[in-house]
């Protein structure tokens, strides 16, 4: 679909009051998503394969770990990480119920603008995005892809 002006990518549940129709809506495969947005397209880049790798490695050493302030060494190692991670994403979105939506920003209510600002991890906002965004399903995993004068994707990056 085409799209000029911003955009927010989440999950259509946390959005308040919103009576309007949103660009678009796809149900994903798996409920709970935790995702990431990239910039650049679809596939160019081994990110998010960096992030799984450093992601899945340390849930499954603190998961073995019995040495209490061992696994509170490694939860501080590993937020420290994601902190930096930061820099290389345009942002994060949850899409618990199971479902990611498109909105255009300026056609949201106040309480919803408010929301998405106090919860940078639940919504990614696109500024001034002009070109058109889509749905993409591989397999088991559905990418929001925008393709114009910024190009962005985005990935699950954990339940």
């Amino acid at each position: 679909m085409k799209v000029t002006g911003s955009i927010v990518i989440t999950d259509p549940c946390y959005m308040h009051n919103y009576f309007g129709s949103c660009l678009m809506r796809r149900s994903t495969i798996y409920g709970d998503w935790s995702c990431m947005v990239y910039p650049g397209k679809l596939g160019e880049t081994n990110l998010p394969d960096q992030w799984d790798a450093k992601y899945f490695k340390f849930f499954k050493e603190y998961n073995s770990e019995q040495d209490l302030d061992k696994k509170e060494s490694m939860r501080n190692e590993f937020k420290a990480f994601r902190e930096e991670w930061k820099k290389n994403i345009l942002g994060e979105f949850c899409a618990d119920s199971g479902q990611v939506a498109v909105f255009e920003y300026d056609k949201l209510n106040d309480v919803s603008k408010e929301w998405i600002k106090s919860h940078p991890w639940c919504a990614t906002v696109i500024e001034d995005f002009d070109g058109d965004v889509d749905f993409v399903v591989n397999y088991k995993s559905v990418h929001v892809v925008g393709i114009g004068n910024k190009n962005f994707f985005s990935i699950q990056s954990g339940f």
